[in-house]
């Protein structure tokens, strides 16, 4: 038992501090970033909303399949090429691979009997979101043209659960409460890295970029009991990983005294 405590205590500690470290460390990353940045002349700024396309990786894909996401961000500028913002994102999807979760509760045919005793039917689904704060620098092949590869790195938030959908119909094992005993509530601190192509063409006002995306998550499961395993919840660390295809429009959101827009 002694021994046991030891290593319990020194995985304890030594996550504590791996997890300040990281965060100094993306910390002093966007104090350098925001020195440069806020002392330049503001180039421009504005609204890009994208479509996301991404794959579970890890542990993340033991639980989901392919996923989508809908993103808005807020990006500013400046003429030195670096850029910061901020972003945000629901992410959806339609296939869970666990087919265990009711396991407990269902008949000898795999179905889940409702109030009025018939068989019941419930959707699972994926639901999630994820923040970040982000900042990056733009590589340009004309300096006269905005077109280019921008570069990014955030840290932000991020969280996902199954979403398990009763079409309102009674189900005494599945009310509210029971519910977050299997949707398997998950979050925690997410790092983003990107790579975008933006492309800007002048006359016809078409701006539009695409690109990949990489997060990596450390997260752990929020829910206290694991009704699907009839278990307490070790709350262990867990490295969620997504990478996305996505492409998207920019919307700007400023405007000169000549009339000449200025996007991102």
């Amino acid at each position: 038992k002694m021994i046991f405590h030891v290593y319990y205590w020194m995985k304890m500690y030594f996550s504590i501090i791996s997890k300040q470290i990281m965060a100094r460390v993306f910390i002093f990353f966007f104090l350098i970033i925001s020195n440069s940045i806020f002392g330049q002349k503001k180039a421009f700024n504005g609204f890009l909303i994208d479509y996301s396309y991404q794959f579970p990786l890890g542990q993340l894909a033991e639980t989901f399949s392919n996923n989508s996401a809908i993103g808005i961000n807020l990006i500013n500028k400046k003429e030195n090429n670096f850029f910061y913002g901020l972003k945000a994102a629901y992410i959806f999807g339609g296939n869970i691979k666990d087919n265990t979760i009711f396991d407990n509760i269902n008949t000898g045919n795999g179905f889940v009997i409702d109030g009025n005793g018939t068989f019941a039917n419930i959707i699972l689904l994926q639901e999630g979101f994820s923040t970040n704060i982000f900042g990056g620098y733009a590589i340009h092949l004309n300096e006269s043209n905005p077109s280019g590869v921008y570069f990014s790195a955030g840290i932000g938030f991020l969280q996902h659960r199954i979403r398990i959908d009763t079409k309102n119909q009674y189900i005494p094992h599945l009310n509210s409460d029971y519910k977050k005993g299997y949707d398997q509530l998950t979050n925690g601190i997410n790092t983003n890295f990107v790579v975008d192509y933006i492309y800007f063409e002048n006359k016809k006002r078409l701006k539009v970029y695409t690109g990949i995306d990489y997060s990596l998550a450390f997260t752990k499961n929020r829910r206290a009991y694991n009704l699907s395993e009839m278990s307490i919840n070790e709350n262990k660390l867990r490295l969620d990983q997504l990478l996305g295809i996505h492409f998207g429009i920019i919307i700007p959101i400023n405007r000169k005294n000549n009339e000449e827009f200025h996007y991102f």
